[in-house]
């Protein structure tokens, strides 16, 4: 067994036990429909014919299937038309995809946001978002979020969850609510094979955070204590309809820095070795004081010096949030 099949054994191996749990419990048919494919994913393993196309039969790219272990065609098996119709449409969905940014860097509400996104191909499933505070009092809301997959599928897919956000806060619910009503609909929209990792963050004048994480990597805040990741979180959005997800609160005081990223900078890897969570923790200390465009460089150089020209296998962001110095 090679080692990319090996490290998609161990990724299957280990979505497969958690769908176990969850259908078990929930019984949703996406859920169901899930564990199925992979089951045969790992049926193709044990029988030597997975990483194989399913029309040409021939070995398809070792990205692709490290992105998602559940691929079955080529991306060679179009006809050639087809392929530069998609050439054409990847570009036009990767400047579309940048022009619903926001700013690369911001001061608004109290607050000053600024953020690294690195697609890995044309376009990304990682995107952010930054809306709210048009008015004194209102709250500022700050997205970051994962589709699983890469490609035109997960950018069209991060559009369509960041679109729900945005109509779903215009009521200003409970930032728990708002989670949960955008993973139903997010369910609804969506395949069994997808889903998203997100962190939302509501934001408020006095310093107040408050922050849902819906199984998204721990985000990392820098305090007069040090560094140390936000714990809690809940499932995935768009596996199970009806999870929940608990809000915590923080109080941040001037000067004091929150770091979010998606696992493309923390599951970076190397002779396979991640640069793991110990490592971000350790940059952002060291980064921690300087200017918010600095800092998310200086974290970013130190994934790639770890990476010692290693290919990046993953889109990349991080995003930094930093309470700012309240005028007298």
């Amino acid at each position: 067994m090679t080692a990319l099949e090996a490290r998609a054994r161990q990724s299957l191996l280990a979505r497969r036990e958690q769908l176990v749990e969850l259908a078990a419990t929930r019984g949703e048919r996406r859920l169901v429909e899930l564990l199925h494919r992979v089951d045969a994913a790992l049926g193709a393993l044990e029988v030597g014919t997975w990483g194989l196309c399913a029309v040409c039969h021939e070995p398809m790219d070792p990205a692709r299937l490290a992105a998602d272990p559940l691929v079955r065609v080529c991306l060679e098996c179009l006809p050639d038309e087809e392929r530069r119709a998609l050439e054409r449409d990847l570009e036009a969905a990767a400047r579309t995809q940048r022009a619903l940014l926001p700013a690369s860097r911001t001061q608004r509400a109290g607050w000053e946001i600024a953020y690294l996104w690195e697609p890995h191909g044309a376009v990304s499933g990682d995107h952010v978002d930054l809306f709210g505070a048009s008015r004194p009092g209102e709250p500022l809301y700050l997205l970051l979020g994962d589709v699983s997959g890469k490609g035109l599928g997960a950018s069209l897919l991060q559009a369509h969850l960041n679109a729900l956000f945005r109509a779903l806060a215009a009521s200003d619910p409970p930032l728990g609510e708002l989670v949960g009503r955008a993973n139903r609909l997010f369910a609804d929209a969506t395949t069994a094979s997808r889903y998203a990792t997100l962190v939302a963050l509501r934001l408020d004048a006095e310093g107040g955070v408050e922050l849902a994480n819906a199984g998204h990597p721990r985000p990392l805040l820098a305090d007069a204590r040090g560094v140390r990741p936000i714990e809690g979180g809940g499932l995935p959005l768009g596996l199970v309809c009806d999870t929940t997800f608990p809000a915590h609160r923080l109080v941040l005081q001037e000067g004091e820095t929150l770091l979010l990223y998606t696992d493309g900078w923390t599951e970076a890897e190397r002779d396979e070795e991640e640069f793991g969570i110990g490592r971000a923790a350790a940059a952002l200390r060291r980064a921690a004081a300087r200017p918010l465009d600095e800092l998310l460089a200086a974290c970013r150089d130190e994934a790639d010096a770890f990476l010692a020209g290693a290919r990046r296998g993953d889109d990349r962001t991080l995003v930094a949030v930093r309470r700012q110095p309240q005028r007298p």
